[in-house]
C-alpha cells in the first residue's frame, strides 16, 4: 500500500520577520548595580518588542541585573573611528 506524501509547510520569511525589513539593535547589560553597562552583542528584529525577546534569549548566559537594546540608528558616534577623544568633567 502506497503512502501519500504530505507536502512540507512553506515558511513565509517576510511574515516570520513581521512583514518589515529587519532593524539592527545593539545589546547592553550589567551583572549588578555596581557594574558598568557593557556592550554584550547585537540582534536583528523587525520591531523593538521582538528585539527585547531575542536579546534576552540569546544573551541569557548570565543573570543580568539590567539589559537594554538600542536601535543601531539611534547611536550617535562621538569620535571618528581610530581616533580618541579627551573628555573633561565639568
Amino acid at each position: 500500500m502506497a503512502t501519500k506524501l504530505k507536502s512540507r509547510k512553506k515558511i513565509d520569511q517576510k511574515r516570520e520577520r513581521g512583514g518589515k525589513e529587519p532593524k539592527y539593535y545593539e545589546v547592553f547589560a550589567r551583572k549588578d548595580s555596581h557594574s558598568e553597562l557593557a556592550h554584550v552583542g547585537s540582534v536583528e528584529a523587525p520591531n523593538d518588542q521582538l528585539a527585547q525577546v531575542r536579546a534576552w534569549y540569546i544573551y541569557d548566559q548570565h543573570k543580568w541585573r539590567e539589559m537594554c537594546v538600542v536601535p543601531l540608528e539611534a547611536i550617535i558616534t562621538v569620535t571618528e573611528e581610530g581616533k580618541s577623544a579627551k573628555i573633561k568633567m565639568a
